[in-house]
């Protein structure tokens, strides 16, 4: 079946089908964010979920979710070598890097999420991190098929596509390679040879029918760009309850962290009770780090269990454990590995509530003394508890019902597409 068809039989027959897309990013969050969704959304949904990465895909596989490889948006080998060969100050400039700069990569990703949308009759899609998916969707949607689009994902990464570009973030990232204005003009000369109509601005890659950041306004960018009420809470893979006075600290990198030996030597050489979960470790980081001492969970972690047990946290910065740890008001250490994560660690560290290490002056040493400070530091200690008694609050008892609220919407919408055919 091709756009404009239809296809699409009765309701008992066709249901809405679910696609969950991602394209940026190997880390968790990503997964545990569209999982959220989906589980928002009810039972009963046939899933597809086309990923950049499948290290964790159980996670969407557990809810029976068919899981599928999509063509990653990434740095490519010689800017990760080599990271002035790219820009930097802005998402636009993320964007570039990552392959909105790349004709193939362009051409490769409209061309996987078109058909993939058509050929599997997909009537609600839901995008995080994934631009390309959402410009797809949009372009189909142009031609008369009927999709509810949903975008999704953390306040940094899905910026309001009403904007004209796409600001600095970082005073101190100020580099571009890409300027916005090529960009978008190659996205809209591949997306013409396809039929799309052409966008008016990059930011407008981030429009859909029903938009869901999902963040804490002190970590947002955007916060003061976005309606009233637009941010919802973010996702922290489970209820999190106040930390009641822990001794360990909690370690959780969740791709290559550890490839840093300073960083892997520094978790060896802590000297403190450790426990944490390492997903992206090689399995002899791993042996070295239980050796030393550490417990090492195979499995994700409760924030229940964190919060009883922790003194502190020590992650990359990570916006889901960064916002997890804020809520039980548990002091941070970040070592921050890309600029996202920068800046979410800069914005945690003038909320009072967590310190970090660039990578200019991440050396063992230094972060076995930052941790060891941070956690005697009786300032660092009260700003979070302070704080995180005032976001537990302002998340309330049942932050999944929000989120079922704010897509509720969706579903009826969706159900009428699927039967309305494409």
């Amino acid at each position: 079946m091709t756009a404009g068809q239809g296809g699409r039989g009765s309701a008992a027959a066709c249901p809405p089908r679910l696609l969950l897309a991602s394209e940026m990013g190997a880390g968790r969050g990503h997964v545990t964010s569209l999982a959220a969704v989906a589980r928002a959304l009810g039972p009963g949904l046939p899933l597809l979920a086309a990923l950049p990465s499948l290290r964790h895909a159980g996670t969407l596989a557990a809810l029976g979710a068919r899981v599928l490889q999509a063509p990653a948006l990434r740095y490519a080998p010689e800017a990760r070598a080599n990271p002035a060969l790219e820009g930097n100050a802005s998402w636009g400039d993320y964007l570039a890097a990552c392959g909105l700069a790349r004709e193939a990569a362009v051409r490769r990703g409209l061309a996987f999420w078109r058909k993939l949308i058509v050929d599997e009759d997909i009537s609600l899609l839901v995008a995080d991190y994934a631009p390309l998916a959402l410009r797809a969707a949009q372009g189909l949607q142009a031609e008369g098929w009927q999709i509810v689009t949903v975008a999704t994902g953390t306040g940094y990464g899905l910026p309001p596509h009403e904007l004209d570009r796409f600001p600095q973030l970082l005073a101190d990232q100020d580099r571009v390679i890409h300027p916005e204005p090529e960009v978008l003009a190659l996205l809209n000369r591949i997306g013409t040879e396809q039929g799309l109509a052409p966008l008016p601005r990059l930011p407008a890659l981030y429009a859909a029918d029903h938009v869901v950041p999902r963040s804490f306004a002190f970590l947002d960018p955007y916060a003061a760009l976005r309606p009233p009420g637009s941010l919802l809470p973010p996702e922290t893979g489970g209820r999190v309850p106040e930390a009641v006075g822990g001794t360990a600290v909690f370690a959780y990198f969740s791709t290559q962290e550890l490839a840093d030996p300073e960083v892997a030597d520094a978790l060896a050489a802590l000297p403190l009770p450790r426990f944490g979960y390492l997903p992206g470790a090689a399995p002899e980081v791993l042996a070295r780090l239980a050796a030393s001492g550490m417990e090492i969970s195979p499995t994700p972690l409760h924030p229940a269990e964190i919060a009883a047990r922790a003194r502190l946290v020590l992650s990359a910065g990570q916006h889901g454990t960064l916002s997890m740890a804020a809520l039980a008001g548990l002091p941070q250490v970040a070592l921050p590995q890309h600029l996202e994560q920068l800046f979410h660690a800069r914005r945690a560290e003038t909320a009072g509530i967590a310190r970090l290490l660039w990578r200019p002056e991440r050396r063992a040493g230094a972060i076995v003394e930052l941790v060891l400070a941070a956690c005697s530091d009786p300032a660092i200690a009260d700003a979070a508890r302070a704080l995180g008694a005032v976001l537990r609050a302002e998340v309330g008892p049942d932050p999944e019902a929000k989120l079922a609220r704010r897509l509720a919407p969706a579903l009826p919408a969706a159900r009428a597409a699927s039967l309305s055919g494409g």
